[in-house]
């Protein structure tokens, strides 16, 4: 799709096509399965294709007018309105199980998108010290996942809480440097 979609702008446009469609193609698609889901609908791929591929198409012819400089939630927020419309459109097209809802797009949403990715970042931060050496990683998973304390560690791995602070710091560099290497890797 995307080889698609630089053919239909300049080439001086093509890498910003390129980093919205890298960036946001997958998490588009889980939106519009997510929201067809609660919808009804039962032809849920097929139909969130269609509306991402429609919502693309229109960024594309859109291009010009996404300020870059504004930031990433800016040119986040642009396509995901676009995209709502498009879901919006394939529900209205598809009528037999939808009512339309004036918030469908509503602050709610927004909501749901920002949980949703705190959940994503979580996730990713639970496999990064599930990865790190098992002294660092098991006292950084109790002390942020099952939220006990420094003292409460030490007591139950048996050691002194010193060595904890000792590991939880270590543990913390290990992690942020995995998590900074995913993110210029991925």
């Amino acid at each position: 799709m995307l080889q698609f979609l630089l053919t239909l702008t300049d080439e001086s446009n093509h890498g910003k096509v390129e980093h919205i469609y890298n960036t946001y193609h997958d998490y588009m698609m889980r939106y519009a399965v997510s929201k067809l889901q609660a919808a009804g609908r039962t032809n849920l791929q097929y139909d969130a294709e269609d509306a991402v591929q429609n919502a693309f198409m229109k960024i594309v012819k859109h291009i010009d007018n996404i300020d870059f400089s504004r930031g990433e939630n800016d040119v986040k927020n642009y396509c995901l309105t676009i995209l709502c419309n498009e879901v919006c459109r394939v529900l209205r097209d598809n009528k037999e199980n939808f009512e339309f809802f004036e918030d469908f797009c509503s602050e709610k949403e927004y909501n749901f998108i920002e949980e949703l990715e705190i959940q994503e970042s979580y996730n990713a931060v639970v496999k990064g010290i599930k990865a790190l050496d098992e002294k660092y990683s098991t006292t950084l998973y109790l002390i942020f996942c099952k939220e006990k304390t420094v003292n409460q560690v030490a007591e139950m791995m048996g050691l002194t809480p010193k060595t904890v602070y000792t590991r939880l710091a270590r543990g913390k560099e290990l992690l942020l440097n995995s998590l900074k290497g995913a993110k210029i890797n991925g």
